[in-house]
């Protein structure tokens, strides 16, 4: 069954950016907000968020709306991130969080790996290989940048506890990428 929304895209009726933002502006802002440490700049990010995705669609058909949405968020958000002046940025968790991956990733720059690495089977099953909690947690520091304290918090760990676990998994990824012949130092 097509997604209402969705739906309301593909016919590129004026209802589709209204429902959306309904239904889904909240969400898209408070995960721009996290990247981007600026209510006004996550405003600003759902909005090309809404205009991206009606340009998009059709010819895009995403399965899953909220999903499609979300990515071009977050797409949109790092664009904005590197618009902005150096230094700390997004409460300084963003660049933590790719300063972290940038030695178990490939490559020059950890960003541009990152999105490419969502794509990869490889990814995805180092993902599907992982207890839940570790998944989670590893996503909640690496797709939505949640702070170490926040991550604890949410899963009543200690921070160093998530702090360790956070570097094996880092490790765990790095070896994965090595076994599997996708490093290239």
């Amino acid at each position: 069954m097509t997604d209402p929304i969705l739906a309301l895209f593909q016919l590129h009726s004026e209802d589709a950016i209204a429902e959306a933002k309904r239904r889904y502006g909240s969400g898209l802002r408070a995960f721009a907000g996290r990247i981007l440490g600026s209510y006004e700049d996550a405003e600003e990010v759902e909005n090309d968020v809404y205009l991206d995705a009606w340009k998009a669609i059709p010819p895009a058909e995403p399965e899953n709306l909220k999903s499609f949405l979300f990515m071009l968020c977050r797409r949109r958000a790092l664009d904005r991130l590197d618009e902005k002046l150096a230094g700390k940025r997004g409460g300084g968790e963003v660049e933590s969080v790719l300063e972290e991956l940038e030695d178990s990733l490939p490559g020059q720059d950890g960003r541009d790996w990152a999105e490419a690495l969502s794509l990869k089977e490889a990814f995805e099953s180092f993902l599907e290989d992982l207890a839940e909690r570790e998944r989670k947690v590893f996503l909640q520091r690496y797709l939505y940048f949640y702070s170490v304290s926040e991550i604890a918090g949410i899963n009543g760990l200690k921070e160093n506890h998530v702090r360790v676990l956070l570097y094996r998994l880092r490790k765990q990824l790095k070896e994965k990428l090595i076994r599997e012949d996708l490093w290239n130092e």
